[in-house]
């Protein structure tokens, strides 16, 4: 962090879109806190303490990597 929507759309490997961002800025769980300096001025984006706080997370390290949560979808569609 910060990352901005590319980022997140790298890292990912799909589409963020500009509704999901407001979502997620709604539930007060990223805030936009600047822009990066390249070219078209990009926001970046941080997570903030409200989203540790509602998934209950004292801090990011505690979030599962990318890795375990393609596993636990895997399970939970092999289960369905």
């Amino acid at each position: 962090q910060p990352v901005t929507r590319g980022d997140i759309e790298e890292i990912r490997g799909v589409a963020v879109s500009t509704q999901i961002i407001k979502t997620l800025e709604a539930r007060g769980w990223v805030e936009a806190i600047g822009t990066r300096d390249t070219p078209g001025k990009p926001e970046l984006f941080a997570t903030t303490q409200q989203m540790l706080d509602d998934l209950n997370l004292r801090a990011l390290q505690e979030l599962p990597s990318l890795q375990e949560i393609g596993t636990l979808l895997e399970a939970d569609a092999a289960n369905a």
